[in-house]
């Protein structure tokens, strides 16, 4: 790369200096959603504990007529037949695509491309 002018480092450094920035903007609010994550996953231990426990007995006693208010403030009942199923699924779901971004990020600063060929070939032997 020949070495550039003044006016084209000056570009160059300006406009990483303007990603750099963005960046620094962007990670408070990354470390919110991890501590969101952590969260999130407190309350759905809570949730899944209730489903494998609690949901079946308390669904059969309704159904036979136990009269427990099941009005919500918009959402579906957690007494509704796939609410919860549902709320595990979409978790899952998230999780996953969180964790092929990570992945994705983190095999970009992996190992040499000699190396990836290397752990592609078959064993010897």
């Amino acid at each position: 790369m020949p070495s550039p002018d003044l006016q084209q480092a000056q570009r160059r450094i300006d406009e990483i200096q303007s990603l750099y920035r963005q960046w620094l903007r962007l990670l408070p609010a990354l470390q919110a959603a991890q501590r969101q994550w952590r969260q999130a996953s407190g309350l759905m231990r809570q949730l899944e504990d209730f489903y494998e426990q609690e949901y079946g007995p308390l669904n059969q006693a309704i159904s036979a007529g136990l009269p427990v208010d099941l009005r919500t403030e918009g959402e579906y009942s957690v007494m509704s037949e796939d609410a919860l199923y549902d709320a595990f699924g979409e978790r899952q779901n998230l999780a996953w695509a969180w964790m092929r971004l990570a992945m994705k990020d983190l095999d970009r600063w992996g190992e040499s491309e000699e190396q990836d060929a290397q752990d592609a070939a078959p064993p010897e032997g």
